[in-house]
């Protein structure tokens, strides 16, 4: 006993020193007990009914994004209508909450949006078990323009947070918020409709076995892909692309017919949303994974329908801590021998196909595109694993060198049952984008290649391959500690995290997964004492040990 307890003294004098304190990673009112006036704005209910019938036509076109919410105008100012509260030091605090009965998830478009230095936005819902990081200075945009990512529940919180130190005005209009009504339980609302989960049952997750050949370069690739919020209502899927200066430019590709009736200004994307335990063809639920990979904002770049593609460029670069990886790309428009595509199905989490017939050329209605054939249409069967539903539009067709060589723009597959339909699908090809229109606005090359090398494939690059130590970068916090009830560990930065907790002498008394944004430990049956945790990043064998103080 003695070893394991010298063990973990060793452990404690080396590990990293996390901070102790939330440094405000959470709203102000979660840790003040005298903020308790909120502002209520309470819409009518939607017709969901109506919304269904609409649905059931619309799922069924690929070339439509796919719709999980309806946008709903509001005219409110946060710093005018919010509930102020001026704590004891002179901060102050405003608060107010929307509420839109039966939605799933909510979200929220700013026509004007300005945070001044030192301030921060907080987004949360009610019963506080989904949390959007703050937005602060740093998502400051010139248009003054913001849409965020959604939130779970039928109501959304907004808290703005100013120090006394701010003289700055603060800019908080909100135009419009997002009613997702889809994505969620949505059984409770409208009956033989899914949620989670809703795409159909022969989908793979991307954590699934496709093939020794290709499992390697998924497992990297699956880093690039983004489920895309259009601020509209609508979804599609979106990758992360590499440029030939490699200088990870935070470009975005997807479908140009992701761009109607939505502006990438408001648009808010998300990486990494994986299911930790995968599900593979079967009619099984993939359970959930809550993370906070999301970003807000985007500019676009280029668009043509010759090959349906659009290219934007985040407003943000891509944090030095993300695990994501920026996809190379192939523009010889040679025969693949067999194409993968990774996507986000009706919204759900990612997922993965194959086809092994080796898709072809072919013109689709006036666009270029790679035919996945199937009984209907060309040669073939389909995807011999998996499929792509409404939802996958816009997301990247990798050759068997796992380069992208598209984008997805139409087709009939989806699943039949446990079964894919053999039905066909329909790429914009990435070669034709490359050239297609007169001017930078209408093609890739000036773009992807800036400096005119001329190269015709590029690598994929990772965006963590040279950062250093397990949480050198303080994206995991603990508060607080010492602790009576409950111990908070954010986490934004490690999707597969783990966590073993001990006493002083090394006896393992809980342990768990820690992979969400903010995940919780209850203490509240534990003497008062010293213990360890012991956090684990299984991507990487990595590990780190936090004293932690039980005290009441």
């Amino acid at each position: 006993m003695k070893k394991i307890t010298l063990s973990f003294l060793l452990l404690f004098s080396i590990c990293a020193v996390f901070s102790q304190e939330s440094t405000h990673h959470i709203p102000i009112s979660w840790e003040t007990q005298n903020i308790e006036d909120i502002t209520t704005f309470d819409l009518p209910p939607l017709d969901l009914l109506g919304l269904q019938h609409e649905d059931s036509i619309n799922d069924l076109d690929k070339s439509l994004p796919w719709r999980y919410g309806v946008e709903r105008s509001l005219k409110i100012d946060v710093h005018k209508n919010g509930a102020l509260t001026i704590l004891d030091n002179g901060d102050k605090v405003w608060r107010l909450a929307i509420n839109s009965p039966n939605a799933v998830n909510m979200s929220i478009n700013f026509n004007q949006f300005y945070i001044p230095e030192g301030a921060k936005l907080f987004l949360y819902n009610e019963d506080r078990s989904d949390l959007l990081m703050p937005l602060t200075q740093n998502q400051n945009r010139s248009n003054q323009q913001l849409g965020s990512w959604f939130i779970d529940g039928e109501t959304i919180f907004v808290e703005y947070y100013e120090p006394v130190s701010v003289q700055d005005e603060v800019l908080l209009n909100i135009n419009s918020i997002i009613h997702g009504y889809r994505m969620g339980q949505v059984e409770r609302y409208v009956e033989g409709t899914r949620g989670l989960n809703d795409s159909g049952d022969c989908n793979y997750d991307v954590n699934c076995p496709i093939g020794e050949d290709f499992d390697s370069q998924k497992d990297i690739l699956k880093k690039a892909i983004a489920l895309l919020n259009l601020g509209n209502g609508y979804l599609c899927s979106a990758v992360l692309i590499n440029n030939t200066s490699k200088d990870k430019t935070p470009y975005l590709l997807t479908g140009n017919h992701c761009l109607d009736y939505s502006d990438p200004a408001f648009w808010s994307v998300r990486f990494n949303w994986m299911s930790p335990s995968p599900v593979c063809g079967e009619d099984d639920p993939s359970p959930d994974l809550q993370t906070n990979f999301t970003m807000s904002g985007a500019e676009l770049k280029a668009a043509n329908s010759r090959s349906d593609f659009a290219l934007v460029e985040l407003y943000n670069e891509i944090p030095s801590s993300w695990d994501v990886a920026f996809a190379g790309w192939d523009i010889t428009d040679e025969l693949p021998q067999f194409e993968v595509g990774i996507h986000h199905p009706n919204g759900d989490i990612m997922k993965v196909c194959r086809d092994n017939t080796g898709a072809i050329h072919e013109t689709a209605n006036g666009t270029e595109v790679w035919l996945v054939g199937g009984v209907s249409v060309g040669e073939g069967n389909g995807w011999e694993i998996g499929t792509t539903e409404s939802g996958s539009s816009g997301s990247p067709l990798f050759n068997q060198n796992g380069k992208i060589i598209g984008q997805l723009y139409a087709g009939n597959a989806s699943c039949d049952g446990l079964e894919n339909n053999n039905e066909y699908d329909i790429y914009g090809r990435l070669a034709v984008s490359w050239d297609a229109g007169t001017s930078s606005e209408k093609r890739l090359k000036e773009w992807l290649d800036p400096n005119n090398t001329g190269q015709t494939e590029l690598e994929t690059i990772q965006n963590l391959l040279n950062v250093p130590d397990f949480d050198s970068t303080g994206e995991l916090k603990i508060y607080p500690n010492p602790a009576s009830e409950i111990i908070t560990v954010m986490n934004s930065r490690y999707p597969n995290l783990s966590y073993h907790f001990y006493t002083v002498t090394g006896q393992q008394i809980k342990a768990g997964t820690v992979s969400d944004t903010m995940n919780t430990i209850s203490v509240a049956q534990l003497a008062e004492g010293i213990y360890f945790l012991r956090l684990t990043d299984m991507d990487s064998n990595s590990n780190m040990t936090q004293k932690v103080v039980v005290s009441r």
